[in-house]
C-alpha cells in the first residue's frame, strides 16, 4: 500500500469504505463549541468552568421529538452521597472535570436517578473518556427506557468496543423509540468477529433492515454487510434500491462505487463523478469522491478534485493535507511543500505539516532541509519519528557531533520530552558509536535516576560491550524499584546464562519472569536455554517447541536446534536450521550454533 492509501485508511472511519463522513448519525450530547476549557485543565477559571457546566447541562439527550412523559418521584439523596455530590459539584465549578467525573460515575451506578447518569455521560463525552462515556449511557439507557438517545449511543459505543451483539439489542430499542441510529458502525469490525458473532450480526442486521425497510441507514449497513460477506449482487442490489429513492445519497454512491470496483467495472467512477458535475458546489460529495479516488491510488483524478476543493475552502487544513499528500505520491515535491508551508503558516496541523515537509525534502534529496522541518515538529504523534529521521539524516550527511548538536537542541526547545529524546540519541549512536551512545545514557541518568528506559538501554549496551557487571548492576537496580518488571527479569536471566555459569540463579529469575507473563515466547525461549545448559534437556525441548510455535524466530531455531541435536534427533535439528536460514541466510544465531557443533548443513 502507498503512503497516499495509508493516509486515507487513518482519515475514513470505515477503512476501504470512505463512509464516515456522511454515516455517522450519532449527535455528541456536548457541543464543544460552546466549551473553552480542556479536560482536565487545572488552571481552568471559574468563568470557563461555569461555562463549561453550562454546556453540559444545557445539552439535549434525547432528540428533537419529546418522549413519553415519566412520571417523577421525588426521592431524598442518601446520606453516604450528599458529601460526594457536594464534592463532584464544587470539583466542576473549580474546573477539576477528571475528579468530578470520577465521582459522578461511581454515584450514578449507585443511585437510580437518570438524570444524575445523564450528567454523568454529557461529562464523559466532553472529556471523550469512552469507557465511562459507555457505562453511563448504558445505565442511563437502563434507568430512563424512553431515552431513545441514549439508547442510540449504547449502541454506537458498544460497537465502536467490537461489542456487536450487545449493541444490536440497543440499536432495536433506539429504533423502537423514534432515534436514528448509525447502523454502519455495527458492520465495522466484521471480518475481526468469530463466525457465531458474524451470524449474529447478519441476523441482527436483517431483522432491522425487515421492520425498517425505509430507514437508509439500516440500509447502507445491510449493504456493507452483503459486501463484507463476499455478495457483490446482493450489495448492489440493496445500494441501487436506495439510489432510486434518493439518487444523491452519498454513502450509497460511495459504496456503489466501491462495489463496481470490486465486480471490476472498467468506469466504476462514472456515476458518482456525474453527481459531482451535476452538483459542483456540494463540497461534501466531491469530499467523498475525492477521498475514494485517492484511496484506490487514482492520484491524478484525486488531485483535481482536491484542488478544486481547495478553490471553494483555500483555508481548509483537510483539503490542503490531502492534497500535498497525493503531490508527494505523485513526486510533484514543490507544489507538496507550498501546501504545507501554507498550513504552517495558517496556523493548522503545524507538527504534522512539518513532519510531511520534512519528508517532502527528504523525498526531494534535499536533506538539510529535511532536518530542519523535522526539527520544528513539537511533542505530536509524529515526533518520535521526526527525530528519528533527522538523526539518521546527520548521521548520513556529517559526524556523529551534528547529532549530538541536534538533539541538545531539541531537548532545549522540548524540555518535557527530554527523558525520550536522550533515548533516541543513544539509540542512533549505539552502533556506529557505542562510547559516545554510553555518554549519552550517563549524562540522561545523571538527570533523570529514576528513568527505567534509559537504565534499561544502558545496561543493554553494556552487555553489548562485555561489561558484565555493569549490564548487570543497571538491571539490578530496576528490579531494586520494580521487582516484578517482567522483561528485566528475563534480560537478567537470559544474560546471564549466556554469559555467566550461574545458571541456577538465571533459571529462578526467568520463571519468575515466565509466572508473570505466561506464555511469552522470549521468555520460554529463554527458560528453555538456560534448562539445555543446565542439562534438562527434556525440559528444555518441550519449552523451546512451544516457543518455536508461538515465534518462529532464527535464535529461538537456534536454541531449539541445538536441544535436538543434544538429544540425537539430527535431521530434525537439520530442517529447523535449514528453514531459518532461508529466512534468513546469514543469521549469527544459526550460523554460531551450526559452526560449533560442526555440522556441515546443506542448504
Amino acid at each position: 500500500m502507498s503512503r497516499i492509501s495509508n493516509f486515507f485508511a487513518v482519515i475514513a472511519c470505515f477503512p476501504g469504505l470512505l463512509l464516515a463522513g456522511c454515516a455517522s448519525v450519532e449527535q455528541p450530547t456536548v457541543d464543544e463549541s460552546r466549551v473553552r476549557v480542556a479536560a482536565g485543565d487545572r488552571g481552568a477559571g471559574v468563568a470557563e468552568a461555569s461555562e463549561a457546566n453550562e454546556a453540559i447541562a444545557a445539552q439535549p439527550a434525547a432528540p428533537s421529538e419529546a418522549p413519553p412523559k415519566v412520571e417523577r418521584v421525588e426521592v431524598p439523596i442518601p446520606e453516604a452521597s450528599v458529601l460526594p455530590l457536594l464534592e463532584a459539584e464544587f470539583s466542576l465549578r473549580a474546573g477539576r472535570f477528571g475528579r468530578a467525573l470520577e465521582i459522578l460515575s461511581e454515584q450514578s451506578q449507585l443511585l437510580t436517578d437518570p438524570e444524575l447518569a445523564r450528567r454523568t455521560l454529557r461529562l464523559a463525552e466532553f472529556l471523550r473518556d469512552e469507557n465511562r462515556a459507555l457505562t453511563a449511557a448504558i445505565r442511563l439507557a437502563t434507568l430512563d427506557p424512553q431515552d431513545g438517545a441514549a439508547a442510540a449511543t449504547a449502541m454506537s459505543r458498544l460497537a465502536r468496543q467490537g461489542r456487536m451483539t450487545e449493541a444490536l439489542v440497543y440499536a432495536r430499542a433506539a429504533k423502537s423509540l423514534g432515534s436514528r441510529i448509525n447502523a454502519p458502525l455495527l458492520v465495522s469490525d466484521f471480518e475481526r468477529l468469530d463466525a457465531s458473532e458474524r451470524q449474529a450480526v447478519a441476523d441482527g442486521i436483517a431483522k432491522l433492515a425487515a421492520e425498517w425497510p425505509e430507514d437508509q441507514d439500516i440500509a447502507i449497513a445491510l449493504a456493507l454487510l452483503e459486501r463484507e460477506m463476499l455478495n457483490p449482487a446482493g450489495a448492489l442490489e440493496v445500494v441501487s434500491g436506495i439510489l432510486a429513492s434518493d439518487p444523491g445519497e452519498e454513502r450509497a454512491l460511495v459504496l456503489w462505487t466501491q462495489i463496481q470496483i470490486d465486480l471490476e467495472d472498467p468506469k466504476p467512477y462514472q456515476r458518482i463523478a456525474d453527481a459531482v458535475a451535476a452538483r459542483p458546489d456540494e463540497e461534501r460529495l466531491r469530499l467523498q469522491y475525492a477521498r475514494l479516488l485517492a484511496s484506490n491510488e487514482q492520484f491524478d483524478e484525486a488531485k483535481l478534485q482536491f484542488d478544486a476543493l481547495i478553490n471553494q475552502s483555500p483555508r481548509n487544513d483537510e483539503y490542503l493535507m490531502a492534497s500535498a499528500m497525493i503531490d508527494l505520491e505523485l513526486q510533484a515535491y514543490e507544489s507538496a511543500a507550498s501546501a504545507l508551508q501554507m498550513l504552517i503558516d495558517l496556523g493548522q496541523r503545524v507538527d504534522e505539516a512539518n513532519y510531511y515537509l520534512g519528508r517532502t525534502h527528504e523525498a526531494a534529496n534535499d536533506p538539510e532541509s529535511a532536518v530542519t522541518a523535522y526539527g520544528e515538529v513539537g511533542p505530536a504523534r509524529e515526533f518520535p519519528d521526526a527525530k528519528r529521521r533527522a538523526g539518521l539524516l546527520l548521521l548520513s550527511m556529517e559526524s556523529t557531533q551534528s547529532v549530538t548538536a541536534f538533539f541538545n537542541e531539541q531537548r532545549w526547545r522540548f524540555p518535557e520530552e527530554a527523558r525520550r529524546l536522550f533515548l533516541m540519541e543513544a539509540s542512533l549512536l549505539r552502533d556506529v558509536a557505542p562510547e559516545e551512545a554510553l555518554e549519552v545514557y550517563n549524562i540522561a541518568l545523571e538527570q533523570f535516576p529514576d528513568a527505567m528506559t534509559l537504565r534499561y538501554g544502558r545496561a543493554m549496551l553494556h552487555e553489548a560491550a562485555g561489561d558484565i557487571p555493569a549490564m548487570e548492576r543497571d538491571l539490578r537496580a530496576i528490579l531494586a524499584n520494580d521487582p516484578n518488571n517482567a522483561t528485566t527479569l528475563n534480560a537478567l536471566g537470559y544474560s546471564l546464562t549466556n554469559h555467566t555459569e550461574r545458571y541456577d540463579e538465571a533459571a529462578s529469575l526467568i520463571e519468575r519472569a515466565l509466572e508473570l507473563s505466561p506464555r511469552e515466547p522470549a521468555m520460554l525461549d529463554s527458560l528453555g536455554w538456560v534448562y539445555f545448559k543446565m542439562g534438562k534437556l527434556l525440559e528444555a525441548e518441550a519449552l523451546l517447541r512451544e516457543a518455536y510455535q508461538l515465534l518462529p524466530d532464527p535464535e529461538v531455531a537456534a536454541h531449539l536446534g541445538e536441544t535436538l541435536w543434544a538429544l540425537g534427533k539430527h535431521l530434525e535439528a537439520q530442517d529447523i536450521w535449514r528453514a531459518a536460514l532461508e529466512r534468513d541466510k546469514d543469521n549469527p544465531h544459526v550460523r554460531a550454533a551450526i559452526d560449533r557443533l560442526g555440522v556441515a548443513l546443506d542448504l
